[in-house]
């Protein structure tokens, strides 16, 4: 069976439209500068982790914690975030969570108090569970079911829409008397959001774990050429 030469262009064009754009994927997946978007001029587009590296570093260091790496390059970028006070929380959760986990409970104890007071939801569940389970070297019940009531009717959740660990409430209700569970709830009921600043200042080495200087952007100089001083 004869091949029909009129399909042939069409499949040379298929080819060809193929190879254009394995070119053009393998340019936008590379990191070399020739990928790069450029302005009309030919400035460089900044992308987005080099207009805002501190967001990046602190969201690559979260991720790692929250997979578990509590190694000493971790601790010192969560240190850093966390002594940046309110709107951290995230950050004084993990750290707190990572010196549990190595055997610092009660400097974690103290971390995540801090978070938690602030609202932090994570920071309230991991309170109630240690309070529960005793991981960091004491239980106590009740102040396991105040973060556990903090916690479940936590406004942060309740606006984003999302439910609570039900598992933390059915430990609280199996785990707590009635006169505990009294107690817990009043406590809860009583709190009020505190927002803990720093007084210490961390050293320099530390400070600088969580800090990354922005690229500078060079702008090519304009030429207008038709402002020359040659006449004609």
């Amino acid at each position: 069976m004869t091949a029909n030469p009129r399909r042939t262009p069409a499949r040379s064009g298929f080819f060809v439209l193929l190879a254009a754009t394995s070119l053009l994927l393998t340019g936008c997946g590379s990191s070399g500068g020739e990928s790069r978007h450029r302005t009309d001029d030919g400035t460089a587009i900044p992308t987005a982790r080099e207009l805002d590296p501190a967001s990046t570093r602190y969201s690559d260091t979260m991720d790692a914690a929250n997979a578990g790496n509590c190694d000493p390059e971790v601790m010192a970028t969560l240190t850093c975030y966390a002594y940046r006070g309110h709107g951290y929380e995230g950050a004084q959760t993990a750290l707190g969570q990572c010196l549990v986990k190595n055997k610092k409970p009660s400097e974690g104890l103290q971390w995540l108090t801090r978070a938690a007071d602030a609202g932090w939801p994570d920071a309230q569940k991991a309170l109630a569970t240690i309070y529960l389970d005793g991981s960091a070297g004491t239980t106590d019940p009740v102040q396991a079911g105040k973060w556990a009531n903090l916690y479940r009717k936590n406004p942060s959740l309740l606006s984003l829409g999302v439910q609570p660990d039900k598992a933390i409430g059915e430990k609280i209700q199996t785990t707590l008397s009635q006169a505990q569970s009294l107690e817990a709830r009043a406590l809860a009921d009583n709190w009020v959001p505190q927002y803990w600043t720093p007084q210490t200042a961390l050293d320099a080495k530390t400070t600088a774990a969580c800090y990354t200087a922005p690229r500078r952007v060079i702008k090519k100089p304009d030429l207008d050429l038709g402002q020359s001083g040659s006449s004609f």
